[in-house]
Order: structure tokens, then sequence, then C-alpha cells
């Protein structure tokens, strides 16, 4: 194959020229290039100089550029570059994309060399070698190509300047809202790049509190979503979230309507009234499904029902959604952790399972979006007379904790205060925690929240102090 497919050395001295001869273009192009761009030693090292001049001092001089580059490399050099016959006559982004086109094939070049070594690896496994092949494909052929292990300094400080004033000039969220005030409040919202665990014993509501931040968050930010729902089939993970949105008893929505057809003028006067009355909240629960299902409809939202998925369908079922939302998937809810199926390590699922959520880190991080995990806590909490969680309840807690960024667990006293006396939970329970017991860039705490296990939901108590207590519709 033609060398000339994987550089152009001409083409990149036509990039320099240009900016020395119009130093205030390189604004208009330093997001959109890299020093990888360059596979020439003296473009690069020119390249670099530039942005570290602008990163600097805003600006470039062409006499720093030059006086630099007769310094590191003689005179011959700096004239040679400055010759016209490299200056390339045409729009300066479209050099830009011409360099990235060939960095691009340079790397996916780079990319299989290192999948036909997988290939030849006889000690991997089917799986094994898949996986790796598939992760090499994938980096050389996605959006964010053009990231290398290994960072300069100066590249990052570009990035962080740039996010800086696009912050200050209120042209960027680094974090996804999801609507709930509290969490908002006390973790800024969910971080791209990150991992968080919602934890809790059975019947805490995981998958209610996961559900409502899914629903809020896209009420709030309108970012495309996808749930591995693996315990839950699809349609009842919907009917949750309309059950919850729509704010009607849980019981009434499952319920068989036997009584629409009863005739009103054979009725008693009680009777009737009675019946009456529980038509008009029939209605209004009809009308409320109706605004949550439109609602919905409209939402960028995937939904995976399957279970025992491994670890490296999970990814790669997540790479096909990212690609069909245009690499704009956001969020990733998994319902839940210990429905993975996994191989163990050293004999030790534990070990396995601790893998797995660093895989699932780093599927945040090669997305770009959040990744949610859900997973139950230590059975041994139900024994101890004091029942509200912590982090060391958590099973195979120390791996899992250093793998994740936000870890939320979930306590209701209710619950364990009904099964000691023998009697039924509260409609209405004002004890509930959320509490945040990890988060690695920004504070700990507990949200005070209410559960209404009629509407399977959590009340911000900041929402109960502005609009009060829900008054869902129940017959």
């Amino acid at each position: 194959m033609d060398d000339n497919v994987f550089y152009d050395h001409e083409l990149e001295k036509g990039f320099i020229t240009s900016i020395l001869s119009n130093p205030e273009l390189f604004a208009d192009v330093v997001d959109q290039i890299n020093i990888n761009s360059f596979h020439s030693k003296y473009c690069s090292e020119i390249f670099k100089k530039m942005q570290q001049d602008y990163l600097k001092d805003g600006d470039i001089k062409k006499t720093q550029i030059m006086l630099y580059s007769t310094n590191k490399f003689g005179e011959n050099k700096t004239e040679e570059i400055l010759d016209n016959k490299y200056f390339v006559p045409m729009e300066l982004e479209t050099i830009v994309d011409k360099l990235n086109d060939i960095r691009d094939r340079r790397q996916v070049k780079e990319s299989l060399n290192k999948a036909y070594n997988h290939l030849k690896n006889t000690d991997l496994g089917p799986d094994e070698f898949k996986s790796k092949v598939q992760d090499e494909i994938f980096n050389s052929t996605s959006k964010n190509l053009e990231k290398n292990l290994i960072h300069s300094v100066e590249d990052i400080l570009m990035e962080s300047f740039r996010r800086f004033h696009e912050r200050q000039a209120g042209k960027t969220a680094e974090k996804i809202k999801t609507g709930f005030r509290s969490f908002d409040i006390m973790t800024g919202g969910l971080s791209r790049k990150h991992l968080s665990i919602i934890a809790g014993r059975p019947s805490m509501g995981k998958t209610s509190m996961a559900t409502i931040l899914l629903q809020k968050t896209l009420e709030t930010s309108n970012i495309p979503s996808l749930v591995f729902s693996m315990e839950m089939s699809r349609e009842k993970l919907i009917d949750k979230i309309l059950i919850q949105r729509a704010q009607i008893s849980a019981s009434d929505y499952y319920a068989i309507n036997k009584k629409s057809e009863l005739d009103l003028d054979k009725m008693s006067k009680a009777d009737r009234e009675a019946e009456e009355a529980r038509r008009k909240i029939l209605d209004k629960q009809m009308k409320a499904l109706d605004i949550a299902r439109n609602w919905l409809v409209e939402k960028p939202l995937k939904v995976v029902e399957k279970r025992g998925l491994d670890i490296n369908t999970i990814k790669s079922i997540s790479r096909k959604v990212d690609n069909l939302y245009e690499n704009k998937l956001g969020l990733i809810i998994i319902d839940y952790l210990t429905l993975i199926r996994i191989s163990a390590v050293g004999g030790r699922l534990d070990k396995g399972y601790a893998n797995a959520a660093r895989d699932l880190r780093d599927l945040s991080d090669e997305l770009n979006c959040h990744v949610m995990l859900l997973h139950q806590i230590n059975r041994d909490l139900k024994n101890r007379s004091n029942k509200r969680p912590q982090l060391t309840d958590l099973r195979e807690s120390g791996e899992l904790e250093e793998a994740s960024d936000v870890i939320g667990l979930l306590n209701r006293p209710e619950y364990y205060k009904a099964r000691e006396e023998g009697i039924e939970e509260e409609l209405y329970q004002d004890d509930a925690e959320f509490i945040i017991a990890k988060n690695r860039e920004g504070k700990t705490g507990t949200i005070s929240v209410n559960w209404i296990p009629e509407i399977l939901t959590f009340q911000d108590y900041l929402d109960k102090r502005v609009y009060g207590p829900i008054n869902y519709l129940r017959q």
C-alpha cells in the first residue's frame, strides 16, 4: 500500500506556512487539530510551540516561531518551510480536515496491526480475543480517535483553558442535570466519563430511584439514554415510569376494571355516588396516563431486556446505541451488577464483578457518557441493630468503591420497622434516605426523601417544600 496514504509532509508544511502567514487564524482551528495530526517531527514541534504560545499569550507571533525554528532546526530548515512551493492554496479548515483524515488512516492502520496480533495470540480465549479485536477496531473508527493514552500537559491545559472560558461565558454544562434538586445541589449532576452505583437491600427502591433519575434527566436535559433491564421486563419498566410520571396508584394501574359496565340507574344512591366518584378519578387517571405516554414517546430512550448479558455484549450494545444517537449517548443505566454474566477471577466471583465495574467505568470514558449501575448490598446488614447502610456493606466493597465515582445508598427505616412489628408499611414514608456515601468531585451527605410506595416514587424533600406532598390519583 502506498505510504502516502498515511502521511503528507508537504501538506503539514502547508499548515505551518498558512499559520505563519496569518497567525490570527490559529484560534479558528485550535480545537480541530492536535499534535497527532502531524507525522513530520519538524511540523509537530513547530505546532507544539504554537500551542504553547497561544495558551500563554492568547496569540501567535511569527517572529517568535521563526526564531524558535532557527534555534532548534537551523536556518536552512526555517527557510525551507517558508518556500512558496509548500504553501497550500486552500482554506485552512480544508487543510485541517485532510491532515486529520490522514491521521485517522494512520491510526486505523496501527489499530489493525494490534488487532492482527490479538488474532495470532493463541493464549486468548474466543470471547477474549473477540473483545480485544472489537476494542481496537472501535477505538480506531470512533469520533474520539484522536485520543491517546498519553497526553501532553500543553494539550490538557489547552482543553482546560477552553472549557473554563466556555463555563464563564455560560456556553457549556460540564455535568448532566438530573432535575432531582437535592442530588444536583450535592453532586452537581451526573458527570460524563463517570460510573455511579445506587445500592441497597432488596425492596429499598433501587430501580424506582434509577427510573426517577432517568425521567427527570430526560425532562431536564433530554439526554439520549439506554437502560439494560436485566431483571424486569421492558413492559414493566415502562409501566413503572408511566406510574411515576402520571402519579397514579400502581394497584389501580394493574387492576382489571370489572365495574365499567355497571348500570348506575340500578344502584342505590350511595353506591351510585361512590361509582360516579370512582369513574371521575378513573377519567383523570386515563388523562394523566395519556399525557405521560405522549411525553415519553418523544424521548430519546432505548431499552434492552435480556438476562445474563456478559460485559462484552453490554459494551457492544452500548456502542451500537451510541452510533444510533450519533455519538451523543449520555446516560446508561444497568439493573443490576450481579445479573451480569461474569467469569470468576482466581475462583472468586467478587473479583469478576469488580472487573465488570471497572470495564463499565472504562465504557463511560470511551463513550463520553455516565454509567449508572444498580447493586445489592451485603445481606449481613439485616442482622444488625442499626440497619442504616454504609460503604462497607457493599459486596466487594473495597474494589467497587475504588472503581466508582459516586455511590448512593438507599435506606427506608419503615421497611424494617414494619417487618419487625408485623404490620403493613405506611403509604407515605417521610423517613427515607438517599445517602451519597462517595462523591469523587464534591461533598457527601444524606438527602432526605419521601417514599410513596403506591406510585413507586421517591419525592425530594426540596420539591415537597416547594410544591407540597404528592397527591396522587387513587380510586
